[in-house]
């Protein structure tokens, strides 16, 4: 019977291969009829898993409205795969890979799914797609329970990190509580820095109320909250950078007696007396669970001096990847272990992980020494090394943390924020992926500054020339609505609307807040949109509904006195208006004598993939004939 068995199994191995999580096969044989087969699959293609992003601040769970794409269609960059509802307004979610949609998780019309759980798998070729026809997202967690449970002992499993802890309120000794996660405070922000902290512990909280700054990839965004209670705790210190999505910020209660039970309130405490509750039934094991646990339980390690160090598997793991040697922390767990907390205040105090390592080189023994020059050939024989684990992380690259300015060397190395990472990014993506074509134009200025006077003698708000140069710019693009279009790899998008970004120059770097529908808008509404939009800008008080989007950009550098110069398309943007300043020359009248007019010179950058050199001639016509004939935008 056995071996027909492994016969039978030989037989549907193919299928075994290529087949979806946890199906059952109904394997039929001459010694038994009907044989249930649980299995898992080990070789479905390479994919990824697409989750239910925060598209908004506050949204915490939403409504799958539409679907834009089907199963097998391709995807690429920018393209949305669905309409979602949320708390604020119905929003597209947009992709940030390339591939092919293999399968739909979500259907369309599901309402309340959560922030996080997944709604589709996408592939990175089509070929691929036809292996997640029956695919399943919620048996894939026992595959990875399985090989974790494979691993050998000696390698310590991690302590959950603070984005997987619990929601749920942790530990029977603990009042009910909330963990307040780092939100996603734009759409494309992937982390960010805790700029300052409004409350403190002990604070009453309201829905609406701003507990802390956060500065983003765009801009300094408030946290607001969306329940009523008490700070418990402040799990990050004002000044962090950058803290990955759904680190847990703060903690939250409702009643302010319970300020006082978190204290000593730890993360890695919380997590494991959870875990010790639900492992141990009696009350008597679940105390002792909790207490050795709470302070990450330690393990054992060996200095290079040759004394024991205890060190949590967690606080281990931190260590390592900050290059930080264990010798040099003063332990404050159990017995003197070391837990991660230890770890952070280290690094926290300003020493470098960079002269850790160089320190513990320093006192490695000679037998050390010997061991770490015969496995490594690219460093001096003068020189010792680390451990072989610590020698690899030293090659990585290591960012300061502060400017610092180097004795003896006249220059200053600044640390790179999150929105100037970001502008760096979006400027490459622009120049090494979009082809680029530039058209230069000279537009007489007389009539705008004649009307500019007479119209600021009545206005409370003065309106500048780079008013009319936006309102000028959105009816052009009404005229000509191939030039208000965006790439999206398979289709070009075509917008109703004129939504004009206005590129201001702020102390952290070039953002874009957005004068929507601005065709729409008088000149006078435009001026107080712009002067508030600056503002608000330069303070870092942009909300990001206020800078995300746009359909045309224009950067001004006239008053600068720039007279002419080109700009970067800013993607998915198709276009950009760059403007010079306006200054008087000489130019033949009727008669050919010479005359003196104002003139401003403007250059167009176009994606050539959307908007053809004819059609940009042609919007750069239709501009000079409103920005000439300034009565026209007053209609």
């Amino acid at each position: 019977m056995l071996k027909h068995a492994l016969r039978v199994m030989q037989v549907f191995r193919p299928k075994l291969l290529h087949c979806t999580p946890l199906q059952t096969l109904a394997i039929r044989g001459p010694l038994f009829t009907n044989i249930p087969v649980s299995y898992f699959c080990t070789s479905l293609p390479k994919h990824k898993k697409l989750a239910m992003p925060a598209l908004s601040p506050t949204m915490e769970a939403g409504n799958i409205q539409k679907y834009l794409k089907k199963v097998g269609d391709p995807i690429t960059a920018g393209d949305v795969l669905c309409e979602v509802e949320t708390d604020k307004a119905t929003v597209g979610f947009e992709m940030q890979d390339e591939g092919f949609l293999a399968q739909i998780l979500v259907p369309e019309g599901s309402k309340g799914v959560k922030v996080g759980q997944l709604v589709a798998v996408i592939v990175p070729k089509q070929s691929d797609v036809a292996s997640f026809a029956n695919f399943k997202d919620s048996p894939t967690k026992q595959p990875e329970q399985s090989q974790a449970a494979s691993k050998p002992a000696s390698q310590p499993q991690q302590t959950p990190t603070p984005q997987q802890a619990p929601s749920r309120a942790t530990g029977g000794a603990l009042p009910k509580h909330s963990k307040l996660g780092l939100p996603a405070l734009s759409p494309t922000m992937e982390k960010g820095n805790l700029m300052k902290w409004l409350v403190k512990e002990g604070d009453k909280i309201s829905p609406g109320d701003v507990i802390c700054e956060i500065e983003t990839d765009k801009a300094s965004v408030g946290f607001e909250v969306q329940e009523d209670g008490y700070i418990a705790k402040l799990m990050v210190p004002a000044g962090t950078k950058d803290i990955k999505l759904g680190t847990i910020l703060a903690i939250s209660t409702p009643k302010k007696d319970n300020v006082s039970s978190f204290v000593n309130y730890t993360l890695e405490g919380a997590t494991a007396a959870a875990q010790t509750i639900q492992a141990q039934p009696t009350q008597q094991q679940e105390q002792q669970q909790q207490q050795s646990l709470n302070n990450d339980t330690p393990i054992q390690t060996v200095s290079q001096s040759g004394s024991r160090i205890f060190a949590s598997p967690l606080a281990k793991e931190f260590a390592k990847k900050n290059n930080v040697a264990l010798e040099y922390i003063r332990g404050t767990g159990i017995d003197g272990s070391i837990v991660k907390k230890d770890v952070e205040r280290f690094i926290q105090s300003g020493s470098k992980p960079e002269v850790q390592v160089q320190q513990q080189q320093a006192v490695s023994t000679p037998q050390q020494s010997q061991q770490t020059q015969t496995s490594s050939q690219e460093q001096p024989i003068q020189q010792t090394t680390p451990p072989p684990v610590q020698a690899k992380q030293q090659t990585k690259p290591t960012t300061a943390t502060k400017p610092v300015a180097i004795e003896g060397n006249p220059y200053v190395d600044t640390e790179l924020t999150n929105m100037r990472q970001t502008i760096a990014a979006r400027l490459l993506e622009s120049k090494t992926t979009i082809p680029h074509y530039y058209l230069t134009m000279t537009v007489t200025m007389d009539k705008v500054l004649k009307v500019r006077e007479e119209l600021n003698k009545l206005q409370k708000v003065k309106i500048s020339v780079n008013d009319f140069i936006i309102k000028a710019s959105a009816l052009a693009l009404k005229d000509i609505p191939q030039a208000n279009s965006q790439w999206h790899g398979t289709y070009i998008r075509k917008f109703a609307n004129a939504d004009i970004s206005i590129a201001v120059a702020t102390d952290a770097g070039l953002i874009t807040p957005i004068v929507f529908n601005a065709g729409s808008k008088g000149l006078g509404t435009i001026a107080s949109t712009v002067k508030e939009l600056a503002d608000k800008a330069k303070a870092n008080k942009l909300k990001p509904q206020e800078f995300i989007g746009g359909t045309f950009t224009i950067s001004n550098l006239g008053m600068f006195g720039i007279d002419q110069f080109i700009a970067v398309i800013n993607p998915p943007q198709s276009a950009i208006l760059a403007v010079g300043k306006t200054s008087k020359r000489f130019v033949p009248d009727e008669n050919g004598q010479p005359k003196v007019e104002n003139q401003m010179d403007v250059t167009l950058s176009c994606d050539h993939r959307v908007v053809d050199g004819a059609v940009g001639a042609q919007w750069l016509q239709r501009f000079k004939f409103y920005i000439e004939d300034p009565n026209t935008l007053l209609l």
